[in-house]
Parts: structure tokens; sequence; C-alpha cells
């Protein structure tokens, strides 16, 4: 029987992977409101979606501020709000994101 040496490869992993490997993240679907212990960082698109609601831990609106009332956002892309603040109210009406934990 022959012996193969096995060879790993080691990738280093980028910030965001780090993010979600270390911090998590859950799956938002309807209306979630978020505590600051939270600490959601930003949310990335996991199916095209349409926010009913969006707002920051001091309840400013992302979705007025960011110029994103009525807009379906694509896979893929990430909001966050303004000045490093986190996350609170997330109300997607169609479609779902990823809420990730910073």
């Amino acid at each position: 029987m022959a012996t193969h040496d096995v060879k790993y490869q080691h990738k280093k992993m980028t910030t965001t992977e780090l993010q979600l490997s270390r911090n998590g993240q859950k799956c938002v679907t309807g209306d979630v409101t978020f505590t600051a212990s939270d600490k959601v960082a930003y949310l990335v698109v996991n199916a095209d979606a349409i926010f009913a609601n969006l707002t920051d831990q001091s309840d400013n609106n992302i979705l007025t501020e960011s110029a994103l009332t009525g807009v379906t956002l694509s896979t893929g892309m990430i909001v966050s709000a303004k000045n490093s603040g986190t996350i609170k109210r997330v109300n997607v009406s169609s479609g779902s994101v990823l809420a990730i934990f910073g």
C-alpha cells in the first residue's frame, strides 16, 4: 500500500470572514429588534430584500439616511448604520438578510 503526503493549504481569513466566524449572524426574514449588546454591525442581503423599517440603536431611520426607502436591495449588498453605529430594528417585508454581529 502506497502512502502519500497530504499538504494542507492555509488561507488567511479576511476581516469579514473573521467577523462571521467569531461573532455569528442571524437570518432575518421578518421583524426583529436587536439589543445594544447584540452589536449588529451590518446586514448582508441574502435574497433580494425590501425593508419596511430599519433603525440604529439611537432610533435613527437608516432607510431615510441612506435613501433606501422602497428600494429593492440585491443579494450580496451590505447595509450599515452611520458613524460606526449598530443596528436595532430590522423589518424585512420581502427577501432575507443576515444580521452580522460585530
